[in-house]
Order: structure tokens, then sequence, then C-alpha cells
């Protein structure tokens, strides 16, 4: 009964002791914890813990405080997105809304001619449609963004789709002098996307190749190991590395004296429809000649 009633005392010793371990270790993470939330130290949870599931609880705290960390981050690098975008988009309305109003203003003046008072109100007209565009290219890409606005999937053939947007594009290449170098395939590629999406992004690629090289300009169409990828190439050696990876941004220009040849949002629209099709768009750069290109998964042909 003696040896029964020291076993007992023991195992309640062994209890209160491991209790009083615990508690402890808890309060240790409490303590870090507040540290950490009151900004006072960045240092995570000590994972130097006795218990092993205390330590379990003290990882996937800190687990959770990387997440917090990486949406922090992303927060603040979208509220810096949205500002500079806010910024830009002010900059780009406001200047082409103050040389319609100079023109406008200039051609209401009693001593010019009327030659030169159409020459000005035409003028006047070129960069309100170039308004009108950059607020085409805003409304679109908030609808790239908006969640209220899902694609419409569907059976695309991308080789007749490229074939559609360079036709289309026969009267510009004929105005630059130039004939753009194609390469596409003997058969029919097809991909699951939104078909107009597909067509605004063909067409954006072509544009900007049209509006930025002086040199030539090829579109290839590849399918291999299941996937599509449909490349434009064309000189740019002014470019840089740095420009490449920001090309995709809102408003980003590598070279801002050519600012009017585009809003700047075309290349961001391409990435936003691309990503929306679980796409895959990029740059590189090698020996002064850009290339911009687009994968999408392909499917099999129908009988």
């Amino acid at each position: 009964m003696i040896y029964a009633a020291i076993i007992l005392l023991i195992v309640i010793g062994i209890l209160f002791i491991r209790l009083f371990s615990l508690k402890k270790e808890v309060k240790n993470i409490s303590r870090q914890l507040d540290v950490y939330t009151s900004r006072k130290s960045n240092k995570k949870v000590d994972l130097s813990l006795l218990d092993k599931d205390i330590e379990k609880l003290g990882s996937e705290i800190n687990k959770l405080i990387d997440l917090y960390v990486t949406e922090q981050a992303r927060r603040i690098h979208f509220e810096h997105e949205q500002k500079q975008a806010a910024a830009n988009m002010s900059h780009d309305l406001r200047t082409p809304l103050t040389s319609i109003r100079g023109f406008i203003q200039l051609a209401e003046a009693e001593e010019i001619t009327g030659d030169e008072r159409k020459e000005l109100l035409a003028t006047a007209h070129k960069r309100a449609i170039k308004l009108e565009s950059l607020l085409n290219d805003f409304f679109e890409l908030s609808l790239i963004e908006s969640t209220d606005q899902p694609l419409k999937w569907e059976r695309i053939n991308l080789k007749s789709a490229a074939i559609d947007v360079l036709m289309s594009f026969y009267d510009r290449f004929n105005e630059k002098k130039k004939m753009p170098v194609i390469h596409l395939p003997e058969h029919d590629v097809f991909i699951i996307a939104d078909g107009s999406a597909v067509t605004r992004v063909i067409e954006n690629l072509v544009s900007n190749a049209l509006s930025h090289s002086e040199g030539e300009i090829t579109i290839c169409l590849e399918e291999h190991d299941g996937r599509a990828e449909l490349s434009v190439d064309n000189a740019a050696p002014s470019l840089s590395d740095e420009d490449v990876q920001r090309m995709f941004d809102r408003f980003y220009m590598a070279d801002r004296s050519r600012a009017g040849k585009g809003t700047g949002l075309g290349l961001s629209i391409v990435k936003g429809f691309m990503e929306k099709m679980n796409g895959k768009v990029y740059g590189q750069l090698h020996e002064g000649q850009l290339s911009i290109i687009c994968k999408w998964e392909t499917v099999e042909k129908e009988d």
C-alpha cells in the first residue's frame, strides 16, 4: 500500500512538472507573439521547445506568420501599383485633353485661315481618337481584372486566329512598307480558350511590334509537347533586360520619348488575358532581338 502511494505521488509529481513545463512553454510562445505583434521584433517563434506537440504548434504559428508577411508584401505592392496607375492614368488622360483644348482654342481664333482651322481641328480629332483608345484600354483592363467577367471557354483553332489577325493588319504593314516573316505549321493547332481574348492577345503583340520595331517582324506558331507556342519577334536594339522584365507592367514604356505611339497598356492586357486563360507569356532579349512568347495547352483535333 505504501509503495502504491509512493508511485502515485511520483506520477502526480511528474504530471505536475509536465503541466508546469507546458504552461511555461505556452507563456514563452505567448510572450514571443506579443513581441512580434507589437512590432518590437521581426523574429518568429523560437522552436527550441521541450515538448514536441508545443514545438509543432510553434511551427504552425511560424507558417501563419510567413503567410501574413507574404500577404502584407502583396498588399503593399498592390497599393503601390494602384497609386502608380492612378498617377499615370491622371497624366495620360490630362495630356491629350489639354492638347485637344489647345487646338480647339487656336481653331476658334478669328485671324487664322480656313485651311489652318481645318488642320487644327484635324489634329484635335486625332488626339481625341488617341484619348478614346486610352479609355478603351482602361476599360478592357478593368474587365480583365474583374471576377464578374468570366471568359467564354471554347475550342479555338489558333492557326486560323493568327491568320485572321495578320490579314486584318495588312494595311498597317503596307503603310510601314514591310511584310512580316510568318512561320505557321501545316496542321491546325487547337486550344481551349476565349476566342475574343486570343484575338486581342495576338492583335496587341503584332501592334506592339509594328509600333516599336524598325526592322523585320517575325510571327511564329509551333506545337510541341502538348503546348502551343506563339512568338512575335522584332529588332529592339535599345531595350535592356530590365525593360523586358517590366514590359508587362501597366503604363511602362522603355522609351518615354515614343509615348505617343501607344498607351502603355497593350502588353498589360496581353498578360491579363493570358493569366485568365491559364496560359503563360514572357519576353526574351537576345542580341538586340526581342521575342514575346505566349503558351497554351493544346487539345486533340476533333474527328
